[in-house]
């Protein structure tokens, strides 16, 4: 961990913080009501998670599972673990559930797949296909969520009532509620690089992911359906349940065009979406989608 610090300035609410590098971004935690030496321990096994869960869905590492397949996918039928199996399932079904504007395939030489799928699974063999040598799976907008899910779901195990994990403030998801409120407050800033929150989210069981232009003011995320990547300057937020449908979500819906969001978002009850517009001089629009 890059830093673990316990406050027992009021005796009533014990407060454990920990960050550390995760992910290409950073992971922070803020756990309440934890003696110090079980958070200390939580914290460390969540980082060994993370660690592992990075390092299966990293396209970048020589010996990772997602790595092999980029190699030798379009070429061949690569074999595949349960668990990376079943994460290309969830992306295929999260492809058709958002029109095609949510792809792991999106960053692929040429035009992506869009409407049709960049892979093949064969569940009897366990295997994966990709569809042409210049097919690349890039799990960036899915692997965020699925591991803040799994890390929630440890943090609860572990009987924390109150807590909150944040990855790079884009993806957050919250135990409970704040100690002093009914609720976790979250600000967002929009994506332009300024440092003003635009708005305040309110978090208790629930998750949020924000989607748009990185934090260097660069565009990263791509339009499945013409290989292009997107510039709008504009931030998409959702809000639910699941910390991984909220990433999936908020990912398709920043790609999708204004007019599909809404079909889109309809698609999955308990979520909800805002789009967030500020100009370079001052002010923000913020609207649901709906």
């Amino acid at each position: 961990m890059e830093e673990f610090r316990y406050s027992t300035k009021n005796a009533l609410y014990p407060v454990a913080y920990a960050s550390m590098k995760a992910m290409h971004t950073r992971l922070e935690m803020v756990l309440v009501g934890v003696a110090e030496d079980a958070a200390r321990v939580l914290c460390e096994a969540v980082e060994a998670d993370t660690a592992e869960m990075e390092r299966r869905f990293s396209r970048h590492e020589a010996a990772a599972a997602l790595t092999v397949v980029n190699m030798r996918g379009g070429r061949e039928e690569v074999g595949v673990d349960d668990e990376l199996f079943m994460a290309l399932e969830l992306c295929e079904a999260f492809r058709r559930g958002t029109e095609g504007y949510f792809d792991i395939t999106a960053c692929s030489d040429g035009t992506s797949a869009g409407a049709r799928a960049g892979y093949t699974l064969d569940a009897a063999a366990h295997t994966v296909r990709l569809h042409g040598a210049g097919t690349l799976l890039d799990m960036g907008g899915f692997a965020k969520g699925y591991a803040l899910e799994r890390l929630r779901r440890r943090v609860a195990d572990a009987g924390v009532t109150q807590a909150v994990l944040n990855f790079g403030d884009s993806s957050i998801a919250a135990i409970g509620h704040h100690p002093y409120g009914e609720w976790w407050p979250v600000g967002v800033e929009p994506s332009a690089g300024r440092s003003a929150v635009a708005h305040e989210f309110r978090l208790r069981d629930s998750a949020l992911s924000v989607s748009g232009r990185g934090r260097g003011g660069e565009y990263h995320i791509f339009d499945p359906h013409s290989g292009e990547r997107v510039a709008r300057e504009e931030t998409v937020v959702v809000e639910g349940r699941s910390a991984l449908v909220c990433e999936v979500l908020s990912t398709a819906l920043y790609a999708a065009p204004a007019a599909r969001r809404k079909s889109i978002i309809g698609r999955y009850e308990g979520y909800a979406a805002t789009v967030m517009r500020c100009g370079a001089t001052g002010g923000c629009e913020v609207c649901r989608v709906e």
